[in-house]
């Protein structure tokens, strides 16, 4: 769908393989790399989270006019982030990061039941959608009190995000969303408690920006948005789309929707590995 996707991330892994060598040639003896580990919960911001449905004065139920128009109807989620970082300067208070992670929202969120119209009949029907982001990332960290106990640290990251979207009607899949490619950046802050050996606590939080840019809409006919179809855009750049979810027994009209930001936040807790024993003294 996009020319520039193929060659962002070709441009990316390049960056990501000609700077490995340069950090390490500049990574002391005294302070070694290392992996971090966090699981977390993820808190949808105001454009991303919402209502899936809506139910109208005669009890029917339908998919919210706002969804894809004004948000995505995310809900709390599970967030696994896995961190390479590799010191810059003989007393480790700041690195260079290398990030990946996943998130899945909706996770704690039941199937809506209702009862819906179609072909002049009342019939039972639930609905259900899930958001998921993979994200890759490239980052500084700084942490002013590396050699304490209880370390603070603060972060941020560019982040290259492929935002996937379903929606389900009566525990099936009847509308696919291209997996959108997206860049963003992704901050954290916390403290670091060291529990002995090579091992340390970590607590914090974050928030994402996923979408800050190559957002994009579609206003074609054929990128309709309607139940049982694929590869449809996910329009978070605002603009005129056409779509029945809303009430599937009309045929698609065309919608005004806004610009919408994948935002989120973010409270997790982990684990830092050193990777190898460190020389320092």
């Amino acid at each position: 769908m996009y020319n520039i996707k193929n060659n962002s991330l070709i441009l990316f892994i390049i960056a990501l393989l000609t700077s490995i060598p340069f950090i390490s040639d500049n990574c002391y003896s005294q302070v070694n790399p290392s992996l971090q580990i966090n699981f977390g919960l993820t808190f949808p911001g105001k454009d991303f989270g919402g209502e899936l449905v809506t139910t109208n004065d005669s009890g029917y139920t339908y998919i919210s006019p706002d969804f894809i128009a004004n948000n995505y109807a995310a809900s709390t989620g599970v967030n696994v982030t896995g961190t390479i970082k590799f010191p810059l300067g003989p007393k480790g208070n700041f690195s260079f990061l290398f990030l990946g992670s996943y998130s899945y929202f909706n996770l704690f969120k039941r199937s809506i039941l209702g009862t819906s119209k179609q072909n002049n009949l009342d019939v039972a029907i639930n609905f259900d959608n899930k958001f998921t982001t993979t994200t890759i990332g490239l980052g500084l960290e700084a942490t002013p009190f590396h050699a304490s106990k209880i370390s603070p640290f603060v972060n941020a990251s560019l982040t290259v995000n492929i935002l996937s979207l379903t929606l389900q009607q009566n525990n099936f899949i009847t509308t696919l969303f291209n997996d959108a490619f997206r860049m963003g950046v992704l901050t954290n802050a916390g403290v670091t408690v060291r529990l002995g050996g090579e091992y340390s606590l970590v607590i914090g939080g974050s928030y994402h920006m996923s979408n800050l840019l190559f957002k994009s809409q579609s206003s074609d006919y054929n990128d309709r948005i309607v139940f049982e179809r694929e590869n449809l855009p996910i329009n978070d750049k605002g603009g005129t789309y056409y779509t029945n979810l809303s009430d599937p027994n009309f045929a698609p009209s065309l919608v005004n929707g806004k610009t919408k930001n994948v935002n989120w936040w973010g409270f997790n807790i982990g684990i830092n590995i050193v990777l190898g024993k460190s020389n320092k003294k």
